[in-house]
């Protein structure tokens, strides 16, 4: 799972105090009861930068503390900290495009089970996005306004636009 904007980014972080921090930030905010021993890894994405905050990648010993955590993840709502799937690059950079690429014709997209899917506008079932479609995703040009970002940027803004 990946946590983005979790305050404390520090050089030379140690994974049993990230997963300190995470053990308190999902006992506060999401009302659960996860100890730093239900988290097998946790660790920050990236080189530390003064200015920016790294995402965390945590993994849990347990499916049903993950579990647990998605379903109360909409507490989070209006903190400005996201949980989300941790994606390839390249899946993430599809369901990236889906999402902002096209909003004319795409409602929203998500993963499940490393699978994409998107409800387009006008059908009445969502459809999953092959991967024989990817590249005519990719093909598409960005919106003038995340043109600019980089390819994680992306992802992020078009994971945090329904929210």
């Amino acid at each position: 799972m990946r946590i983005t904007d979790l305050q404390g980014d520090e050089e030379f972080q140690s994974s049993i105090a990230l997963a300190l921090q995470v053990s308190s930030l999902l006992n506060s905010k999401l009302g659960l009861r996860v100890e730093k021993e239900d988290i097998d890894i946790a660790h920050r994405i990236g080189k530390y930068h003064r200015e920016k905050i790294q995402p965390v990648i945590v993994r849990f010993i347990r499916r049903q503390t993950k579990s647990d955590v998605k379903r109360n993840a909409k507490l989070l709502k209006g903190s400005g900290i996201f949980l989300n799937k941790d994606l390839t690059k390249l899946n993430a950079e599809i369901l990236a495009s889906v999402r902002l690429k096209d909003p004319e014709t795409v409602e929203w997209a998500w993963s499940f089970d490393w699978k994409l899917y998107a409800p387009f506008r006008g059908k009445e079932r969502s459809e999953i996005i092959d991967y024989e479609h990817f590249q005519t995703w990719l093909n598409k040009p960005w919106p003038k306004a995340v043109a600019s970002l980089s390819c994680a940027s992306r992802a992020s803004a078009s994971i945090n636009r329904r929210r």
